[in-house]
């Protein structure tokens, strides 16, 4: 699922302690499975932007502008442009490729970055709205320095999704269900939630080059998993790649 890793790759970069002003770009490769009904895993390049500009900010594919700047708070707008759990249904098992696509959406969200003050932990709220609903997100992440090149993030989430964001994704019309295919009904997903923990590296090779490594897990809700077009509880994903700055 490409934008579980875009997302991760968007925190795994805000919370990397770079200098601002500085613009960071790099390309990676991620490998994720899928949860839905028969669909192969995904491989797939990955952008790598990592831009402070004043108030302005790119990380990951995330474009923002920060509109409130304290001593431990933070606040910012920001336009998410892939957002959702798109599927083309020519790429899912055999009898159910012949429901309807589900396309990603760009979502526009508001964001809060916090120093909590207790053992340099951060945490990090989301909220964001596109056509196909809501979402909302919690974080919390401490950045630890090994030595003067190596920085580790480990994290952990929960995030929210409206009914109609669920529905979207995860339901299933009469329409779709009348179709000739392994799906015996229609299904209405209702309000969901997920959660997970991912672990960043990231190695200075000098003042210009950065390596990128991210593991991650994403367990869905009871809403999500019980669609009939839904296969797996969570998603694994991996991902590598390479940051240069100028």
């Amino acid at each position: 699922m490409k934008k579980i890793i875009f997302s991760i790759l968007a925190l795994s970069l805000a919370t990397t302690v770079m200098a601002n002003d500085k613009v960071g770009v790099g390309l990676g490769a991620g490998v994720s499975n899928s949860i839905y009904k028969g669909a192969d895993d995904n491989a797939y390049p990955v952008p790598l932007l990592d831009i402070n500009y004043g108030n302005f900010y790119a990380k990951g594919i995330t474009v923002g502008y920060t509109f409130f700047r304290g001593e431990d708070l933070s606040l910012s707008a920001y336009l998410d442009p892939m957002a959702g759990f798109g599927i083309d249904a020519e790429d899912m098992g055999a009898g159910y490729r012949n429901i309807d696509d589900r396309d990603t959406q760009a979502m526009i969200g508001l964001r809060a970055d916090l120093n909590t003050g207790i053992a340099d932990i951060r945490t990090g709220a989301t909220v964001q709205f596109g056509e196909h609903g809501s979402e909302a997100k919690i974080s919390a992440f401490r950045a630890y320095s090994l030595g003067e090149k190596l920085v580790l993030v480990p994290s952990i989430h929960m995030k929210g999704f409206s009914g109609d964001f669920t529905d979207y994704y995860f339901g299933v019309t009469a329409e779709e269900a009348a179709r000739p295919n392994a799906i015996k009904s229609e299904y209405k997903a209702d309000t969901a939630f997920s959660y997970g923990a991912n672990l960043t590296a990231e190695y200075r090779v000098n003042e210009k080059l950065s390596l990128i490594g991210i593991v991650g897990v994403e367990k869905f809700s009871n809403e999500i998993t019980d669609s009939p077009i839904v296969d797996d509880e969570a998603i694994v994903l991996a991902s590598v790649g390479a940051k240069y700055f100028f």
